[in-house]
């Protein structure tokens, strides 16, 4: 905006002496004084006249004004970024699944009251035991795990395919000290994987968890290899087409776990991560993939970070209710969909999910529990 300032000139009169010149001397003196008086009064009848033209315009000239009528229309340019904003300031959460009508991606919930499943607006509960985790297969079945045992203490830790009939379809050899854990499931060459690791041992000398995968058709099983052991371990894991990623913790020492599967590896430097953290206030925590190995997403505090891992840039950056990465269980990454799984701080107990848009657009789902996106 701008401020425009017309100053008026001032006009100013001068007065030229002109020299007399004396009359013949055969001129009459009256005839010399009208003479003179006669030219005096035109002298001041030209006068008044070039003050009124110079001068009238101060308070007689008529000014024109143009209206823009209310119709006119007005053509505003778009500018199309690049990327998207690296700041996406949500609306306000709501407690209510209006926004669930609008997704095309249905969505599984696993909880104490049973396995839910989302769809078409709709949600139907499909096994009514308590489960602390599920997925949902293509062929309308679950690959689920009962609430796992807290401090490595014996318990159904099975494996088990939910559908018409429920059944086992990975368990431990020794339940007294083994322990199985449900990461993800995921889709490889037309085949379905199951990605769990097995711990055992629970001393300083014997205590190790190794990752494994088993094909559900041909019960093959995999290995990656050892992830936990005495004080440490890793979060629930995702994969993502070449990688699989969670979150490490090793005594007082956390940060991001990297699991390449095609010989590559990820220097979290390239993201802006830190290798490990200690001692840090808030660090930044729950590191998730997508399925695609695309889009890789964490928190930091009350922020939500996801960021493009080809060119290493942040795609959406979602500004959190304050405190609430204080609750975060886990988060799933969808397309451009995320799941946030949110616990009662006071109680332990799983809440209810929060489904958001990398726009920050956002809703409460209405079955509490651990929400996961069907594959």
């Amino acid at each position: 905006m701008s401020n425009d300032g017309i100053e008026p000139d001032d006009l100013w009169a001068q007065t030229t002496a002109v020299p007399v010149t004396p009359p013949p001397s055969g001129t009459p003196t009256r005839q010399l004084v009208v003479i003179g008086t006669s030219a005096f009064v035109v002298m001041l009848i030209i006068g008044l006249i070039l003050t009124l033209s110079l001068g009238g315009n101060d308070s007689n000239t008529a000014v024109a004004t143009t209206s823009t009528s209310p119709s006119t229309s007005v053509v505003t340019s778009t500018i199309q970024p690049s990327v998207l904003p690296t700041t996406l300031v949500p609306t306000t959460i709501q407690d209510t699944t209006t926004v669930v009508a609008s997704i095309n991606h249905p969505i599984t919930i696993a909880g104490s009251q049973g396995i839910s499943h989302i769809a078409d607006s709709k949600t139907t509960l499909v096994d009514s035991q308590s489960w602390d985790l599920a997925f949902r297969l293509p062929d309308g079945t679950f690959i689920a795990q009962h609430a796992p045992t807290e401090y490595q203490q014996p318990g159904d830790t099975n494996i088990y395919r939910v559908g018409a009939t429920t059944s086992v379809v990975q368990s431990v050899a020794n339940p007294a000290n083994e322990l199985l854990r449900l990461h993800d499931v995921y889709t490889e060459s037309g085949s379905t994987f199951v990605l769990y690791s097995l711990s055992s041992g629970s001393g300083l000398e014997d205590a190790q968890e190794e990752l494994l995968a088993f094909e559900l058709n041909t019960g093959l099983t995999t290995s990656f290899g050892m992830i936990g052991g005495w004080e440490s371990g890793t979060s629930r894991l995702t994969f993502g087409s070449n990688i699989i990623v969670g979150q490490f913790f090793a005594e007082a020492d956390t940060g991001p776990f990297f699991l390449h599967l095609d010989g590559y590896t990820t220097n979290p430097n390239d993201f802006g991560l830190a290798d490990s953290y200690s001692d840090c206030s808030v660090c930044p925590s729950q590191f998730t993939i997508d399925p695609s190995g695309q889009r890789l997403a964490w928190i930091e505090a009350d922020l939500l970070v996801v960021l493009d891992r080809t060119s290493a840039t942040r795609i959406a950056e979602i500004r959190l209710p304050q405190g609430l990465y204080l609750t975060i269980d886990s988060i799933e990454v969808f397309g451009d969909l995320i799941l946030i799984n949110v616990y009662d701080s006071n109680t332990g107990t799983m809440g209810k999910p929060i489904l958001m848009s990398f726009n920050g657009n956002s809703t409460i789902l209405q079955t509490t529990g651990t929400a996961t996106f069907d594959q």
